[in-house]
Formats: structure tokens, sequence, C-alpha cells
């Protein structure tokens, strides 16, 4: 049974949902208005626990973790350390870290500066992590980044939020719509949406999103010990296959897996074939 939990990290009482026994599995989501931990991961709290111990914690300003005092928006760098304090604080060992979208970057960072706390990394589906072209190749996907994440509009009132998300959902049930629409009224709730909308421009312009993981994660990727698994989607416009696989080809020894008939939550669109991989893959 999924249970929640609220512990302090430093000074940040954080949220986080756990289920099951044993190895531990730490799944950290990704960014954007209204994201959170359990409706990212509710299909692997559920399909995975009965071999791991599978621990999902919301990150900093997101879910029920805490909100910094000014209210402004902590990029994905500045959520490194309170994952890493978070792992420490639960004591936890030879993790198996699974990043999606901006949580990739989070888990990839993590896993370059804390080695000791990961033993495997799984990358899902992240353009916070993934090189570029350089070229007018790049210019389809960061078009459709520019559509999707346009936080300029009015904050969309709980039924349009979750109208977009059915539209772009590859294998919808009605536990995770519940666990949308619980996400979007505890953001509502906190203000969420205005930090997003107040962020600086690196966040919502393409060209200059993807300057960090040149500074913070490529030039370091030989530090990296942890075994390291990618697993993409083929249907992701704003994240097309080949970057993922230019991803695999910066990490040594990585395996790439391209999983069709899924959009940017490939872990709820394809979850089936995502929890194999993990279950195969972690023993």
């Amino acid at each position: 049974m999924i249970i929640q939990r609220k512990i302090s990290v430093g000074d940040v009482l954080t949220s986080y949902y756990e289920d099951g026994a044993d190895k531990p599995i730490v799944l950290l989501h990704g960014a954007g208005p209204f994201a959170e931990a359990m409706p990212s991961f509710i299909r692997q709290l559920h399909g995975l626990s009965d071999r791991y111990r599978v621990i999902a914690p919301d990150q900093l300003h997101f879910g029920e973790t805490g909100y910094p005092a000014d209210h402004k928006y902590i990029n994905r760098i500045g959520r490194v350390e309170h994952v890493i304090g978070f792992i420490d604080v639960l004591g936890l060992k030879d993790v198996t870290l699974v990043g999606h979208s901006e949580g990739a970057f989070v888990a990839a960072r993590v896993a370059i500066v804390r080695p000791d706390l990961v033993s495997r990394l799984v990358l899902l589906t992240a353009s916070a992590i993934s090189p570029v072209w350089g070229d007018h190749r790049d210019d389809p996907w960061m078009k459709a980044c520019r559509e999707h994440y346009d936080y300029s509009r009015p904050m969309p009132s709980e039924d349009e939020y979750i109208s977009t998300w059915r539209k772009g959902c590859h294998a919808y049930a009605p536990d995770l719509e519940d666990a949308q629409r619980a996400a979007y009224r505890r953001a509502a709730a906190r203000g969420q949406y205005g930090m997003f909308q107040t962020a600086p421009q690196e966040e919502s312009d393409p060209f200059l999103y993807v300057q960090l993981q040149q500074k913070y994660i490529f030039p370091l990727l030989h530090l990296l010990q942890a075994e390291t698994m990618i697993i993409w989607s083929k249907n992701d416009p704003t994240v097309p296959p080949e970057r993922g696989l230019m991803l695999a080809k910066l990490i040594e020894n990585s395996d790439f897996h391209l999983l069709n008939n899924a959009g940017h939550a490939v872990q709820t669109d394809r979850s089936e074939a995502v929890n194999a991989l993990i279950r195969q893959w972690c023993g």
C-alpha cells in the first residue's frame, strides 16, 4: 500500500510516497505546473513494490514539499542538494535512481557528485539532459517546446488542464486522472503557476535551457560510475528519439531503449514495459 510520509531535509519539510521493501528505488519527477511525485510515478509505486522499496519524493516547490520563502522558482540544478539530503536523511545506500524529464537532470547530477549513493541510474525521456545538434534539426523540437511550455497564458482551469492532459495521454485510466486532479488542486492552492510565469527566461527559451546540461552534466560524464539505462519515448515531439540516442552515445556503457506509443510520460504511457526493463536490469 502506498503511504505518504513527511520528513525534514535541512529546513525543508519534504513529502514523499513509499511502498515495498528491500532494494531502494528513488523516483524523481519532472517539472512544470502541477507536476509532482504521485501522478508521475503511481504506476511504479504500485508495479515495482512487490520486489523493491519504491520511494517518490516531491521535489522543492512541488506537491506538498516546502516552497521557498520568496516564492521564486528553483531550477533543476537548485534541486540537486535537496535530493541528496533526502537520500542521506533516509539513510539509503546503493540506490537505483530514476529520473523523468527534469528529474533525469537531477538524478544524473546526483549520481555524478555523489557516486557513493547511486549504483544504478535510469533516465526517462528528458530534454533537460539531452544534447542538441546545433543546427536546423533543433528547430522542430524547440518549436514544440515553446508551444507546450508557454506559461504566458492565464492558468488553466482544472477541467482545461485535465482535458489537455487526456489528449496527450497514451494510457488513460481513472486513477491517473484522480492523481492529476489532486496534483492540480494542491498546486493551485499554493500559487505554483505564478512561479513558472515569473521564472527566468532560460527556463522557457530552449536555446538557453540546454546550457545547464552543457555546464553541469556533459563535461562530467567521465565521473559517472552508476550503471545507466536510458528509456525514451518515440512519440514526444519536444524530445525526439535522436536526442536520446545522442545522450546514450555520450554515456559509456549505457543501454538505450525506445518505446513506441508513448508521449512525454513514458513511465505511465508504457508503464508495464518500463517496469519490466527496470526489473530485468536491477535483478
